[in-house]
């Protein structure tokens, strides 16, 4: 009788793996590696940029000295529409959001007394993407490090910008071209670094469903490799060099299974559409944020513990880096203690808890495997939609995808718990005294100048005859042009037109 059974529990186990697939194999919907976090944990990677170089820097080494594995920068909004502090239109934004950049020396700045060479970075950058590339490139340079040994990620989104965030400064196509220019360079000249995070989260926090969230993603994702192919590269040597960014909300079971959908898609589309065979290339790699829009500034400390379950549901989602919201993350920057807080929940959730001593630990349940399928059929049908418009750019040109966003985010529920008869204790009240960002006092600083002007004519000669600007960008980079120099130089507008 035992041996029976076991027999039949062995049968059932073959059956279960043929339907959702064994970690580290094609399509990957189990994980994309054999052991999961067994032999390597997520990489920690918080983000970080508080107004300043000198104040991100002071940040960035005291999450380092907390066991950060990953470093992760934000920009403020005006180095995000490649502005300068002393334009009239970055008055009032400087620091705000994130760290102020104006040339190469400001970016050294963030990065003192840090080895580029021993971390990875990843950079919250999309419109100004080329810009900081170049500066990163030139930061490695002038402290001794080969650009070849930089690891890290950018950003680089262009599509997700126009669709959900709408920090851009050139049209579509325009943008676009820029984007690839950045990920044709990193796949020529920098192979540690990921040259583009594409995102189905942002259109998920603007009010898309888990469904369309990963139809973003993937489409998106079709539409840079489409682009890549057109300048004579190949399949698998672009596909091998994508990341992802998604994020988790409250529903924690159906956020860790969509994942696995989101994998799996992938992983077939790759392959029968695109030809790709190499499996790294078929890998979905994934960097998730935990939702901000899941947060509540009511009653803030509540905000602990939804962070905390959607980090839960990107771990047994099986995801490559992480990044937890601090409690405060709703009305600021996250402080100190908030940023404390948030590293030390991955911490525990890595060594306290036994989420990471197993592989695959959702493997193999009928729930799951019920909202695969579900999930699956609902991927399918928005990229099948998505597809009979033209694709991600002309849905994006056209408006209808973010119509239907907006649709969605009218049905969409925020949090509940402690928002609508909030009470605050008087720890709350300390806790939020002490953390609290006063706003930035009104910056004007004026920008140094440098003669850069041959660097910069080269830069909109390289613009306007269409070929790559990175490494013009890096030349003036070298000379300290500024940002909104380099927006000006690559801006193909003809001179004295409004723009």
């Amino acid at each position: 009788m035992r041996s029976s059974a076991h027999a039949c529990e062995s049968e059932n186990a073959s059956q279960l793996e043929e339907i959702m697939g064994k970690p580290g194999e094609y399509p990957f919907d189990a994980g994309i590696h054999p052991t999961g976090y067994t032999t390597k944990l997520w990489t920690m990677r918080q983000l970080a940029g508080l107004r300043s170089a000198e104040s991100t820097n002071a940040r960035f080494k005291y999450l380092r000295e907390m066991g950060e594995t990953g470093l992760s920068l934000a920009f403020d909004l005006p180095t995000q529409l490649g502005l300068d502090p002393d334009d009239p239109l970055a008055n009032g934004e400087v620091g705000r959001t994130g760290v102020s950049i104006v040339t190469v020396d400001d970016l050294a700045g963030v990065f003192a007394d840090i080895p580029l060479d021993q971390v990875s970075v990843s950079m919250t950058i999309n419109a100004t993407a080329p810009m900081l590339l170049a500066m990163w490139t030139v930061v490695a340079e002038e402290t001794g490090v080969e650009p070849k040994a930089l690891r890290g990620t950018l950003q680089n989104e262009m599509l997700k910008e126009f669709l959900a965030r709408k920090a851009y400064i050139f049209d579509l196509d325009t943008s676009m071209r820029y984007s690839l220019d950045v990920m044709e360079y990193c796949i020529r000249n920098l192979p540690g670094i990921n040259p583009v995070s594409i995102s189905g989260g942002h259109a998920r926090e603007a009010g898309a469903s888990r469904s369309l969230e990963i139809a973003c993603g993937i489409a998106d994702a079709e539409e840079f490799l489409a682009g890549l192919l057109s300048r004579g590269l190949k399949a698998d040597e672009i596909a091998r060099r994508f990341s992802f960014i998604f994020g988790t909300h409250m529903e924690v079971l159906a956020e860790a299974a969509k994942f696995r959908v989101a994998r799996s898609i992938y992983a077939q589309r790759l392959a029968a559409r695109w030809g790709v065979t190499e499996q790294r290339a078929l890998k979905m790699r994934i960097q998730v944020n935990t939702f901000g829009s899941a947060l509540a500034h009511q009653e803030p400390l509540n905000n602990v513990v939804r962070s905390t379950l959607q980090a839960v549901a990107a771990v047994l989602g099986g995801v490559q880096s992480l990044h937890i919201c601090g409690f405060d993350e709703a009305y600021q920057t996250p402080g100190e203690l908030a940023a404390r807080v948030a590293m030390r929940t991955h911490q525990i959730l890595a060594e306290e808890t036994d989420l990471a001593r197993h592989v695959d630990p959702l493997g193999g349940s009928d729930v799951i495997e019920s909202i695969v399928a579900e999930l699956t059929d609902e991927v399918e049908d928005w990229l099948r939609r998505i597809e009979e418009r033209g694709g991600m750019a002309a849905c994006v040109r056209s408006g209808w995808l973010e119509s239907e966003i907006d649709d969605l985010a009218f049905r969409t529920p925020g949090p509940s718990v402690g928002v609508s008869n909030p009470i605050r204790t008087a720890t709350e009240e300390v806790l939020i005294r002490n953390e609290r960002h006063e706003p930035p006092e009104p910056l004007r600083r004026r920008v140094p100048r440098p003669r850069v002007n041959a660097e910069l004519g080269r830069l909109h000669a390289d613009a306007a005859a269409g070929r790559n600007v990175m490494p013009a960008l890096i030349e003036a980079a070298r000379a300290r042009a500024t940002i909104g120099q380099m927006r000006a130089a690559m801006t193909l507008e003809p001179p004295g037109r409004p723009r």
